[in-house]
């Protein structure tokens, strides 16, 4: 499992840090994209993991894919982690 803590988030507006909400609890700004956003990459940091676990390597490579077109430094991070940064590059 991967040990990535996303729990909390940071209002862009206001920098209130607090559980992750549709709105701040402190400004109002509406977090709703942001924390679908973080919902989505959870899911996909999952399945990722899961496909590694059962030797699914094409599946692994399109989670991969993905989490790269959202945020390749987390990606990094991510593989890191997992001790596979090597075998991606």
């Amino acid at each position: 499992m991967i040990l990535n803590n996303r729990t909390k988030c940071r209002c862009p507006s206001c920098g209130a840090e607090q559980t992750w909400q549709d709105e701040c609890r402190r400004c109002r700004t509406d977090l709703r994209e942001l924390r679908l956003l973080n919902e989505s990459i959870q899911s996909l940091e999952r399945k990722l993991t899961e496909a590694l676990d059962v030797g699914d390597y094409r599946q692994a490579v399109r989670c991969a894919q993905k989490l790269e077109q959202v945020d390749p430094v987390l990606l990094k991070e991510i593989l890191q982690q997992l001790n596979l940064s090597q075998d991606f590059q």
